[in-house]
């Protein structure tokens, strides 16, 4: 066997028993596959995702822990504004679409689809306005600044959207409201002044990309291989058209 042999083997050991070959059901937007083989799945986990993890703390330290100004911005935040009541009515609605999504993912049995990046965008954005205004403020100020960087997902979800297997009462109606709500909530809470916005910056801007990067691969690839769910495409690309794409151009796609 040669070292792909190998790696591939590996691979398939620790994952899900998918159907041989690269058979997809692509009807379905659940289930994965071995449509991208899993020496590719391997040879991934071993080139790109140490780059993704030595670019996310890299630029952290570059953004937040070498740039002291930057650092001493999110950490001084003292006297924020009470939260005013209109902060206080989207809370409330981000947190009933996000209860709503745990409803519905139960209720299917796809519960590993919570950590989505939209759900796991609706569960920051909840943090950030819910965070006690005397308690220390250097953490939903971070995210903050994060989010701003990382909310493009959210279009290409409200663009492109993918609506196979929302089968149940009020799931359409609940995608789209908990989307447009990741998308143009931070919009609003620019205007609150309880929140700290730092100056350009690519370092913070990089930072923020490789970490949401390095949260769909290796943990949501990892979980998507054990599990045997297609979470955040990581398995199967969205739609028919793109079965001849290779394993880089599906990277592309993804992020």
């Amino acid at each position: 066997m040669s070292v792909l042999d190998y790696i591939g083997a590996a691979v398939e050991k620790c994952s899900y028993n998918f159907r041989p070959g690269n058979e997809t059901d692509f009807a379905d937007s659940l289930g994965g596959s071995w449509y991208v083989s899993p020496t590719a799945h391997g040879v991934e986990f071993l080139t790109v995702v140490p780059f993704y993890l030595i670019m996310t703390v890299y630029f952290g330290y570059k953004a937040v822990g070498k740039d002291q100004q930057n650092y001493h911005m999110l950490k001084s935040v003292q006297n924020r504004p009470p939260r005013p009541l209109l902060e206080t009515i989207c809370l409330i609605l981000m947190i009933a679409s996000y209860a709503v999504t745990v409803i519905h993912k139960s209720a299917t049995g796809t519960k590993y689809f919570l950590l989505q990046p939209c759900h796991a965008s609706a569960v920051i954005l909840i943090i950030i306005m819910a965070w006690p205004n005397e308690k220390p403020q250097f953490v939903p100020q971070l995210l903050f600044n994060i989010y701003l960087h990382t909310l493009w997902g959210s279009v290409l979800a409200l663009v492109f959207p993918d609506l196979r297997d929302h089968d149940m009462l009020g799931e359409v109606f609940n995608f789209f409201l908990e989307h447009g709500l990741i998308l143009v909530l931070p919009f609003y809470l620019l205007t609150t002044k309880r929140y700290v916005v730092l100056g350009l910056n690519l370092d913070m801007a990089l930072f923020s990309f490789f970490l949401y990067v390095s949260y769909h691969s290796p943990l949501l690839h990892a979980v998507s291989l054990w599990s045997g769910y297609n979470i955040n495409y990581t398995l199967v690309s969205p739609a028919r058209k793109y079965t001849d794409i290779n394993t880089f151009a599906r990277n592309l796609l993804i992020l």
